[in-house]
């Protein structure tokens, strides 16, 4: 990694810092810093971007001025975010087991792979080529978004949904092309392994610490998975934002020790910024929540996270779809041609290309699907339970949601663009496998065990 890649995960995790702090955020700190690398990339695109407003052209210099003063701004209310930070680095300890130091092993030197990866192999994948990657390339030799590839009279009527719909990444492409990688992508790799990391600890705060160890590891190394942690496309990243409000969501209203509601908000808005199509998602998801969070947090606590989930989403959904694709840049996607109307035959095709073609293949997903048919069953026949309903109901609403994306959309193809939106699945999957009740009774006999030693 070259010292300006450095300074600019620094800043990034500061910036992370400052928003956590700012939600009044308690978490862990394994999930904290990870998870602030995360959320720090997706304010610096946001920043980034409105830079194109400023008429002061992207540059190198204007992509570090940016992360400096987000840096600055975000912490800047500092009577509010000292204690958070007092708390951050107080207590600090770190006790691992012996299974712990060979999982973390085996995950480092997967994460070694795919930032190498990520760094060496060029852009293959051609939804990034003639879109995102495109785009970028483009806009740091020409200090701006609106350029060629929107403006150019001989493209016109030739461009693909491609280079409207994945503003973070192109984003993201742009700030590690700066910096000085020749394919921009290794910013993937390093979200890749924030991701991890944060799923690691996550699973952890459900499960015994080796069944938890276990698990991750399943996860991954899920083959298609894995291969778009270096990949460039949206999916892989769109997976970790909506992965990680959801799990922060859960366990917000599971485990009385965590409250991180108000970031659990800015990552969904996050995920709505990676993929377009996610908005709808996020809708479905939080309807099917919201009776437990009534129960849980109150009818009107539970309205007003709601409001916020989804009006934060629907501004960054909107400020790129609904302010800057149609007013600033010359040409719009077509996307009204690709809508068709509900069709009960697409509806059953869609459907059975997705389990007969994609969840059943094994070759794709590993064990994920076979874990969860057996926690789930299992927990239910032996234990007259499923443990996370929320897990479950998010789960079911996506799943939901990438079906009505595959049928109302004639691009969506089954095979490809619905087998990537799977990967939003797969890590709330495990959490699901971590909380089911079969798996937390061989964690409690497992804690009985360790105490009897």
């Amino acid at each position: 990694m070259s010292a300006l890649n450095v300074l600019i995960v620094l800043l990034n995790i500061l910036m992370g810092f400052g928003i956590l702090a700012l939600t009044n955020t308690r978490l862990p700190r394994s999930l904290s810093i990870p998870l602030s690398v995360l959320i720090g990339m997706f304010a610096h695109t946001m920043l980034l971007f409105m830079i194109e407003f400023t008429g002061l052209g992207i540059s190198r210099q204007m992509m570090v001025a940016s992360a400096v003063f987000g840096t600055v701004v975000l912490n800047g209310w500092w009577p509010r975010v000292a204690p958070w930070y007092k708390s951050l680095f107080s207590r600090t300890s770190l006790t691992l087991s012996m299974s712990d130091v060979i999982t973390l092993g085996a995950g480092c030197t997967i994460g070694y792979y795919v930032l190498w990866a990520a760094w060496y192999w060029p852009v293959t994948p051609f939804d990034a080529m003639a879109g995102i990657d495109l785009v970028a390339r483009q806009t740091i030799s020409e200090g701006t978004i609106v350029n060629r590839v929107f403006t150019d009279e001989s493209l016109r009527g030739h461009l693909s949904n491609q280079p409207f719909y994945a503003p973070f990444a192109m984003l993201m492409q742009v700030i590690y092309r700066l910096i000085g990688y020749g394919y921009g992508q290794v910013w993937l790799g390093v979200a890749a392994i924030a991701f991890s990391w944060f799923m690691w600890s996550s699973l952890r705060q459900v499960v015994h610490p080796f069944i938890a160890n276990i698990l991750w590891l399943f996860m991954i190394v899920t083959p298609e998975f894995l291969g778009y942690t270096y990949l460039l496309q949206t999916d892989y990243i769109n997976a970790a934002f909506l992965a990680c409000g959801v799990v922060l969501l859960v366990l917000s209203l599971e485990r009385t020790s965590i409250s991180a509601l108000g970031v659990s908000a800015v990552l969904f808005a996050a995920a709505c910024w990676s993929r377009t199509e996610t908005i709808g998602i996020v809708l479905i998801g939080v309807i099917a929540v919201m009776p437990m969070m009534a129960r849980q947090l109150g009818g009107r606590q539970a309205v007003r996270y709601a409001i916020t989930v989804l009006g934060a989403s629907l501004a960054t959904f909107g400020i790129w779809n609904g302010v800057f694709v149609q007013f600033f840049l010359p040409v719009s996607p077509e996307a009204a041609q690709e809508l068709v109307f509900f069709d009960g035959a697409r509806l059953v095709a869609v459907v059975s290309d997705t389990f007969t073609n994609v969840l059943f293949d094994t070759g794709l997903w590993g064990l994920t699907f076979i874990l969860f048919a057996v926690a789930l069953i299992g927990s239910l026949v032996w234990k007259r339970g499923v443990g996370s309903i929320a897990t479950l109901l998010w789960i079911g609403a996506i799943f939901i949601g990438l079906e009505i994306v595959g049928i109302v959309f004639t691009a969506a193809v089954v095979e490809q663009t619905l087998r990537r939106g799977i990967f939003k699945l797969i890590p709330l999957i495990f959490m699901f496998v971590a909380a089911a009740p079969l798996v937390q009774e061989w964690s409690k006999r497992l804690l009985k065990w360790e105490g009897a030693r």
